[in-house]
């Protein structure tokens, strides 16, 4: 290997350092995630959908396996309905999400990329959803959201 390969594979390892733990098939899907980010951004405010940090602990603690994983969350995306929706909260506050007319290899793509990365707290969305909920006189779900603060983030 010459300098400037070797330059080249040094550049793409520190470029993918995020993605080192993530097989071929969720580094595909990374390049194909902002379709999700659009809408799962977590500094959103108001936010369009949950931060995919906790639509990833859903499905991970509502499936049996990787494979239910990718299947349910490919399913839902093809075809959301109230009654495969795993996010009560969510839907009742922003809505059902649109179908993503995507090809199922790409939604695999996509869900086995959610499954695989290390998505951090959305910190700054519970910290929004605190401040909301406070103003709308919920303070239920404020502590519940405070709660997540004091948890995961501070």
């Amino acid at each position: 290997m010459n300098r400037s390969q070797y330059l080249l594979l040094l550049s793409a390892t520190l470029f993918s350092a995020s993605s080192i733990a993530l097989s071929p098939e969720a580094i595909e899907g990374n390049s194909l995630y902002p379709t999700c980010h659009v809408c799962h951004n977590q500094e959103m405010d108001p936010p369009l959908g949950p931060p995919m940090w906790g639509v990833q602990r859903r499905y991970k603690n509502n499936t049996i396996d990787d494979e239910d994983f990718v299947q349910s969350m490919t399913n839902f995306v093809k075809k959301p309905t109230l009654e495969n929706a795993l996010h009560d909260m969510a839907v009742e506050r922003m809505g059902l999400m649109p179908p993503l007319p995507l090809p199922d290899e790409l939604l695999n793509k996509i869900a086995t990329y959610i499954l695989e990365e290390q998505f951090p707290p959305p910190c700054v969305h519970w910290a929004i959803a605190v401040k909301e909920s406070t103003e709308r006189g919920d303070l239920e779900h404020a502590r519940k959201e405070q709660g997540m603060l004091n948890r995961f983030c501070k």
